[in-house]
């Protein structure tokens, strides 16, 4: 069956996604932070990270895996050409252009808090120290409601591509460009789908997904990979044909 994404308004149609595997990070630990296609589109990398206290990811893990039987294999180290894939995978601007490129907005978003009452310490119960000056407890309240948390916002044409809130921004997490053959990109929609776009912002959305992260367009442009999360630690990875 083939989903024809806006015949009037793009080229080309993408076939109704298959399930290739289930992923269990549990058992892999962390969680899935970048997914690449191998040149010949015969094995996907997959890293998984898990993180701190501050939402940056740490202690990467290693796995390559075929689509064509499921079947995952733990390495020590991403193959070469895992890198050179998330090169322009990720990349800001669309491969071969300077101008279809991604728009990166960083804002401090302030968290919400509830302000300290006057009279210190004592309005909340506390004992009088006798000094008459800013408690600790008062200068721990007035730090908590000054906290402020980063937020990525990513757009292209208009469209959000991508939002990092209190998280660490991950280029490729959200979006994958098409080789520039099609001139195109994969990314997540605002309700979680996976979308298309052109580089005349024409778009739309595949109906049949949900929970989608790290869209990965083939090198040939033939398929997109794409993982949907299903669950606690559980992913299932799809594989779509793309028809020009």
């Amino acid at each position: 069956m083939l989903t024809i994404l806006a015949a009037a308004a793009l080229t080309v149609q993408i076939s109704t996604p298959a399930l290739a595997t289930n992923i269990d990070t549990g058992k892999m630990k962390g969680e899935p932070t970048q997914l690449s296609w191998s040149e010949d589109g015969s094995q996907l990398f997959i890293q998984t990270n898990e993180r701190d206290d501050q939402q940056m990811i740490i202690k990467p893990r290693y796995y390559v895996l075929t689509p064509a039987n499921g079947k995952i294999s733990s390495v020590d180290a991403p193959p070469a050409w895992a890198a050179d894939y998330w090169t322009w995978k990720s990349n800001q601007f669309a491969p071969g252009s300077t101008t279809f490129g991604i728009d990166i907005k960083k804002d401090e978003q302030k968290l919400s808090s509830t302000s300290a009452p006057m009279g210190g310490d004592l309005a909340r119960g506390g004992t009088d120290t006798g000094g008459g000056g800013t408690s600790a407890g008062d200068v721990a309240s007035a730090r908590a409601q000054t906290q402020s948390q980063n937020v990525f916002s990513l757009s292209l044409k208009g469209e959000t591509v991508g939002e990092f809130v209190g998280t660490q921004f991950l280029p490729g997490y959200t979006f994958g460009w098409s080789p520039q053959s099609l001139g195109m990109i994969a990314y997540v929609n605002h309700g979680g789908h996976l979308a298309v776009m052109d580089r005349d912002g024409k778009k739309q959305q595949v109906e049949s997904t949900k929970n989608v992260l790290l869209p990965a367009w083939s090198p040939d442009g033939s398929k997109i990979a794409f993982l949907q999360k299903s669950g606690k630690n559980k992913y299932d990875l799809f594989v779509a044909a793309v028809t020009p």
